[in-house]
């Protein structure tokens, strides 16, 4: 019997890592998958786009423009942090770890963002994911400019539940088209 094999560009992997793991947010399910999944496919598209000369990701701008230049190795093993130790277990087997989901947040934010900018293209479960980051978590990072605009989303999905705001953000988006 053929073994089955799925052929697959690291762009998709980083796809449908983004998309699982946004499904698996907006249905409040496991965080620690939440964050697995989100920091692979952030890692993925970081190194796709040093290797393509593409923008830098906000995690690697932060760490440039705020970071003093001798600490920015430490201060990037910290933002690794949780990543590493969920997908490692060879230097200290018995460690624990403090998973922040606004960590994951970010990630998957950053991750959504320069998916973006290195295929110009907009998934509906990843644009709603955009969507609510700046309507919930993100909101205190908003440019001003953009303030007012973001400010008729929230009146617009005001009591909406992660679940809720997902089916109707995705259903809207998968109309538009990309």
């Amino acid at each position: 019997m053929p073994q089955f094999r799925l052929r697959i560009s690291k762009l998709d992997a980083a796809r449908r890592q983004m998309e699982t793991a946004v499904r698996l947010y907006f249905n409040e399910a496991d965080p620690v998958s939440v964050h697995t999944l989100a920091a692979a496919a952030h890692q993925i598209l970081a190194d796709l786009s040093r290797a393509r000369s593409g923008g830098p990701m906000l995690t690697e701008l932060a760490l440039d423009k705020v970071v003093r230049p001798e600490k920015r190795k430490e201060a990037a093993e910290i933002l690794r942090a949780a990543a590493n130790f969920l997908k490692h277990a060879d230097r200290d087997p018995t460690a624990m770890c403090c998973l922040l989901p606004s960590q994951s947040e970010f990630l998957l934010f950053d991750a959504v963002q320069q998916y973006r900018t290195l295929t110009n293209e907009m998934v509906p479960v990843l644009g709603a994911y955009w969507a609510w980051f700046w309507l919930g978590p993100g909101k205190d990072f908003v440019d001003v400019k953009e303030a007012s605009m973001i400010e008729r989303f929230r009146a617009a999905f005001a009591g909406s539940t992660r679940r809720s705001f997902f089916a109707t953000a995705v259903t809207m988006l998968s109309e538009v088209g990309p």
